[in-house]
């Protein structure tokens, strides 16, 4: 009888053991997922300043900020990290998750901003056609992806957690509308509207980085 007895809690115990080790793990996936987010830096990795856009490809104000925004991004490469978050309002752009998926898939192979430029440069021509996939698999080629892996990773649960990620974040810090800044994490009340003025912005904040 006793030995009946201790089999039985020897069973119970590696019951309950097995019960919180899968628990962990259920708990460690879903963390996972809510903290998934997209990876584009572009610039200095380890700076102290980092300037966030959160953007809807297919959004015109995005679309007029994007040749200002590439200018700065290439004149303080070497002192500021930037970096491109995914903000698609499919409400308004039919496209914009679309569009967003295929930039997020070009990260996957390392490409994320030259994929970020073509939908841009692009967007006049792709938001009029019915259907823009043709489009955007031609700038992945154009831009050197390997294609049949292009085309795996773009309906992946991966890229949509990398959006969902960038949604949910944009969401926290009251983003209502695109293109919508942070500076250091701090959403920016009233965007630059020039070059200069990112300037400012920029070399203000550098300024005070050096303080700290």
């Amino acid at each position: 009888m006793e030995k009946r007895f201790w089999i039985i809690l020897a069973v119970v115990v590696a019951a309950m053991i097995g019960f919180f080790i899968v628990t962990g793990e259920k708990k460690n996936s879903a963390d996972d997922a809510n903290t998934s987010r997209s990876n584009n830096v572009y610039g200095k990795a380890d700076s102290k300043v980092t300037l966030t856009e959160f953007v809807d490809f297919q959004c015109e104000a995005c679309y007029a900020f994007y040749p200002v925004v590439k200018e700065v991004k290439e004149l303080y490469k070497d002192k500021v990290r930037f970096e491109i978050r995914n903000f698609p309002i499919s409400s308004s752009h039919q496209f914009s998750m679309q569009a967003a998926r295929n930039a997020e898939a070009a990260a996957k192979q390392g490409k994320f901003f030259e994929m970020h430029d073509k939908i841009f440069e692009g967007q006049k021509m792709w938001e009029q056609t019915q259907n823009p996939q043709q489009m955007f698999d031609q700038y992945a080629e154009e831009i050197g992806l390997n294609m049949d892996q292009f085309r795996k990773d773009l309906p992946t649960q991966a890229v949509n957690d990398a959006i969902n990620g960038d949604l949910k974040a944009v969401k926290e810090i009251g983003g209502t509308g695109t293109p919508t800044f942070t500076l250091n994490g701090k959403k920016l009340e009233q965007n630059p509207q020039t070059k200069e003025g990112f300037i400012k912005l920029l070399d203000d904040a550098l300024k005070e980085s050096e303080k700290q």
